[in-house]
């Protein structure tokens, strides 16, 4: 059962990154711009123009363009290299942004639910409220300034070579300021979400029995509350990629860090249209793939899900 829940899941994936690369060409064809000119540059004519749109297959009958762009686009290379050279600095970002948001969310539900009421859930709340409304470029400029140009505690940009050249530990300290930056507009949406689903497990009748049966409130929250609380959290962290990576775009610029976002931008600054359609096709494989993987992840969290 298992098996066929996720031939269902990995063919849904395909047909979504199949629409992914049918808007990206259709997006690519509706710039008002001339690709033979473009590529021409201050050489181009007319004549010259109209003879490279030829030569480039651009007069063919578009769904006869679309074939031949995606089998260049597999068989050049430019999609992997691409996934290999400027995705890993970005997917590390992303993990390490993403792990930290899940902790301090956790945390923050968590004692939300615990104590209702109280001056540290409402502050928790007012917290989460005030970075939610601030745009995460104007935080990590904060940020910056505060620890980088201030009190000079932390580097306010790279290098950012990664963990297995650099060492983890100094990898971390570069990476603490854009990874909390990333990280705090997502605290407050996840938190509210768990905050819920926490409350709503500690009102049940599983836990009332629990409670029943002598067991400590540690082993309740840790063994029944929080593992019961796994779908939502797993829901809401697949479906915050689109954002993340929204926000990956900007705040690569500001912390000048090497990955998707710098490039996505460089690409299009250069009017490189091949260089952005191959980058915007890794952001959507990529967040096909994370969309995937909440799915294989939720059923495994919730065996009933295999069965539905």
């Amino acid at each position: 059962m298992m098996g066929m829940y996720l031939l269902r899941r990995v063919t849904r994936a395909l047909i979504t990154l199949f629409v992914v690369t049918v808007i990206t060409f259709t997006i690519l064809h509706t710039i008002p711009a001339n690709i033979g000119w473009i590529l021409l540059g201050k050489h181009a004519t007319t004549a010259k123009a109209a003879a490279l749109d030829r030569k480039l297959g651009l007069t063919l009958p578009l769904p006869i363009q679309y074939v031949r762009w995606l089998v260049l686009l597999i068989e050049g290379g430019g999609l992997l290299q691409n996934l290999s050279l400027v995705a890993p600095p970005t997917l590390e970002y992303l993990a390490l942004a993403g792990g930290f948001a899940l902790l301090v969310a956790v945390l923050s539900a968590t004692l939300q639910a615990l104590y209702p009421g109280s001056t540290l859930s409402r502050w928790l709340s007012a917290a989460s409220y005030i970075v939610s409304t601030i745009p995460s470029f104007w935080i990590g400029l904060l940020l910056i300034y505060i620890f980088a140009m201030t009190l000079i505690w932390l580097p306010g940009n790279g290098p950012y070579p990664g963990p297995l050249s650099q060492g983890l530990v100094n990898w971390l300290v570069y990476m603490i300021l854009p990874a909390v930056t990333l990280a705090m507009p997502t605290v407050a949406g996840w938190s509210a979400v768990f905050r819920t689903a926490i409350e709503e497990a500690l009102g049940s009748d599983y836990v009332r029995t629990t409670r029943a049966q002598g067991y400590s409130e540690h082993r309740i929250l840790v063994r029944h509350v929080l593992r019961n609380s796994l779908l939502p959290i797993i829901t809401i962290a697949g479906m915050s990629l689109p954002a993340l990576f929204n926000n990956i775009v900007v705040l690569e610029l500001i912390f000048h860090m090497q990955g998707l976002g710098s490039a996505l931008i460089g690409s299009l600054f250069a009017f490189n249209y091949g260089e952005t359609v191959n980058l915007v096709l890794v952001i959507g494989m990529i967040t096909v793939f994370g969309n995937l993987l909440a799915d294989v992840l939720y059923a495994v969290a919730d065996p009933r899900i295999r069965f539905s």
